[in-house]
């Protein structure tokens, strides 16, 4: 079935919107993880402002949802979609709150390691919202099926570069704690940091799944 409409009729469902909304967060956490890496202090207000925009964006959806009556997708995987997405923004806001209370002396290999990281969030966060807007763009339209293959393709790549991180936040942890002469306290902070980097990639990967699902619901 190909459905012509969004929520009731009323153009899409804004889920692409809020998505971009998102990824401005992550994009300021990357800048502010950047200067964190050169030593430099951290502007977490600017991350939390972003995050604050994209909840918004968050709150108008989830008012839309709950009063439009009839659906073709279920409320509670669009909302669920949604939670993910705004998971996202949140933990990427936890993460600039964390680099602001502290930064190690990293060493060349971890302050390459973590700009890696950190473009690996990034990167899964463009790919994510490149399918999420294609998607919304194509239920509005009625043109799902055209757009699958696209929207697949975008869903795959997520995947990927979330076992990418993985594996670089693993390498990262070893190195950490190769690190002889670093600080008890130092070194759980460092962890700390990959743990909630990670975490934020994963979510990518979670909003990711969840798009997947809605797409198989309506084609």
């Amino acid at each position: 079935m190909r459905w012509k409409c969004g929520l009731g009729g009323r153009g899409p469902l804004r889920l692409g919107e809020h998505a971009q909304r998102v990824e401005e967060t992550v994009e300021e956490l990357g800048k502010q993880l950047r200067a964190w890496v050169r030593g430099e202090p951290v502007q977490a207000d600017l991350v939390s402002e972003r995050e604050h925009a994209a909840d918004l964006v968050k709150r108008e959806i989830r008012m839309q949802v709950a009063k439009t009556p009839r659906m073709p997708l279920p409320k509670d995987r669009v909302l669920e979609l949604l939670w993910h997405q705004d998971e996202i923004a949140d933990l990427s806001q936890d993460a600039a709150l964390l680099m602001a209370l502290r930064r190690p002396n990293l060493g060349l290999e971890l302050k390459d390691a973590f700009r890696a990281l950190g473009e690996a969030l990034s990167k899964a966060a463009h790919t994510y919202v490149q399918a999420v807007v294609a998607f919304d763009e194509a239920y509005a339209a009625g043109k799902l099926r055209e757009k699958a293959q696209e929207i697949s393709t975008q869903i795959d790549l997520v995947n990927r570069l979330e076992h990418e991180s993985d594996l670089l936040e693993r390498e990262i942890v070893a190195t950490i704690y190769k690190m002889e002469d670093l600080p008890p306290f130092d070194r759980y902070h460092l962890v700390q940091m990959v743990v909630i980097l990670g975490n934020t990639v994963d979510q990518v990967e979670n909003a990711a799944g969840d798009l997947n699902l809605l797409m198989a619901i309506l084609q």
